[in-house]
């Protein structure tokens, strides 16, 4: 490849690189990224984003409209993509080799995933194979888009009381929501049946317990409809 190769990461620092990923992951959430947006995700100053985002447009990872929206160029997305598939192989490492908890291992996925050069990217690639997951349930190659596209992906707050569903995908960044999905067997790969939904809550039936979650619990999951 050539010295915009995602995995020359001197060319982008390692703060950049969490701009670009952030960005990306908006957008496979279908959330417009925004300089307020990225504030709150990355906890920095508006003042900070705006700094990093006129550097980034300067070389040539980003371009900025006038009404605020953030694009990705084909650069950014390169190494963004790179970013996030470094962080998916670092869970899978840190639970199924290291045996750590899928609840744990995002905030140490952080950390690991600015370390990994294109070569262990490779060899953790052939270990657990391209078409899979994270520990989360987000495809290596694709993300949401993915699961939306294969698997009819919607959020679990979609469905109507009486469907049955199987859990594809939770929101991974906050961990103790995971460990509350975890004490309730709210995993990826979970079969339940929505038994009953008001307003801000749904009523869930799962191994034969009720679960009750409020909306902003179902709002960060995704799940595929069964049939029956």
């Amino acid at each position: 490849m050539g010295n915009s190769a995602p995995g020359r990461r001197e060319r982008t620092s390692v703060s950049q690189e969490d701009y670009l990923k952030a960005i990306l992951e908006m957008e496979q959430e279908d959330q417009v990224p925004i300089s307020a947006r990225l504030s709150d995700e990355l906890g920095v100053t508006p003042p900070a984003v705006t700094a990093a985002l006129k550097r980034m447009a300067r070389n040539g990872t980003v371009r900025l409209e006038r009404r605020g929206r953030i694009h990705l160029t084909a650069r950014g997305r390169e190494f963004a993509s790179h970013l996030i598939l470094r962080h998916q192989l670092a869970e899978k490492l840190l639970t199924e080799v290291l045996g750590m908890s899928w609840t744990r291992v995002h905030d140490e996925a952080e950390k690991l995933e600015h370390a990994i050069s294109p070569e262990l990217e490779e060899l953790l690639l052939r270990y657990f194979g391209r078409d899979t997951t994270c520990p989360h349930g987000a495809p290596l190659f694709g993300g949401l888009a993915a699961l939306k596209r294969k698997q009819s992906a919607r959020l679990l707050t979609e469905l109507g009381a009486g469907r049955r569903v199987e859990i594809l995908c939770v929101f991974e960044k906050d961990r103790n929501f995971l460990h509350y999905l975890d004490q309730r067997r709210l995993r990826p790969g979970t079969r339940l049946l929505v038994e009953h939904k008001d307003y801000d809550e749904t009523q869930l039936l799962v191994a034969g317990k009720t679960v009750h979650l409020a909306k902003n619990a179902t709002d960060r999951i995704w799940v595929k409809p069964l049939a029956g």
